[in-house]
């Protein structure tokens, strides 16, 4: 079992490299024909980021690179407002994707140092 620090840690970093890709993938693509798509494509990112430092990665960090979008990709620049609806969207659909697909590809484990919550009793032995 891994330490609180270690796991702590180990979300930072997914998160930090999250952010990284974010401003990497805005600049590139800002002043491209195909920004409304760029989330959408981000989304593979935030997947294999969660393959690798965890669900909560994905759910953070899509939130993260949502923010960034909006504030470096999407008119009004420098504003986390995004004017158009279809931005809107696409942003939304990046974080739904990245929550759907990281929950059904990497689905949390049970611990066993805590006690059944889903309301069934504990088995006898």
């Amino acid at each position: 079992m891994q330490s609180k620090v270690v796991i702590a840690l180990r979300t930072l970093t997914g998160l930090f490299l999250t952010l990284a890709a974010a401003f990497i993938v805005a600049g590139l693509f800002s002043h491209s024909n195909f920004r409304l798509f760029v989330p959408l494509g981000f989304v593979f990112v935030l997947i294999v980021l969660a393959a690798r430092f965890g669900l909560i990665v994905s759910v953070l960090g899509s939130l993260v690179a949502a923010i960034v979008f909006a504030y470096r990709l999407y008119p009004p620049l420098g504003s986390i407002h995004v004017e158009r609806a279809a931005a809107r969207a696409s942003l939304g659909w990046m974080i739904l994707a990245a929550v759907a697909l990281s929950y059904l590809l990497f689905p949390p484990q049970a611990r066993p140092d805590h006690p059944r919550d889903d309301g069934a009793p504990e088995p006898r032995n």
